[in-house]
């Protein structure tokens, strides 16, 4: 009971370490990691669930997102590495937790979309 809790807090609580202004990658603002790290943890989520999510999509416009707002392809490109390394790790742990579809699954087919269509919330 308290792992399963555990894996629906500790998302948030390690999003909300990162507001201090600096990431958890190097030359990667905050406000982008965030960005990078919560869609990560929906695609990881979505995938493990079975909901329709096209997660290459997802990384290509979290990508293009940050080029279009000013950032350096190699900046912007640690945006698509940190979804990467946060989708796969959440991905290890989501395997471990059999029932996290049933009790813990919360992301929207919505959210899906907008982050498909390259909408991601600051």
């Amino acid at each position: 009971m308290i792992g399963t809790f555990l894996l629906g807090v500790m998302p948030a609580v390690m999003i909300a370490g990162c507001a201090g202004g600096t990431s958890r990658v190097v030359g990667l603002p905050a406000a982008d990691f965030e960005r990078a790290y919560k869609a990560g943890l929906d695609v990881a989520a979505a995938e493990r669930c079975g909901a329709a999510v096209d997660a290459g999509l997802v990384r290509y416009n979290l990508v293009e997102d940050a080029k279009r707002r000013g950032m350096a392809p190699e900046v912007a490109e640690k945006s698509g590495r940190a979804f990467d390394k946060t989708r796969s790790e959440f991905a290890l742990k989501l395997a471990k937790k059999p029932d996290y579809c049933i009790r813990n699954y919360n992301v929207s087919a919505a959210q899906l979309a907008l982050y498909q269509n390259g909408q991601f919330s600051p």
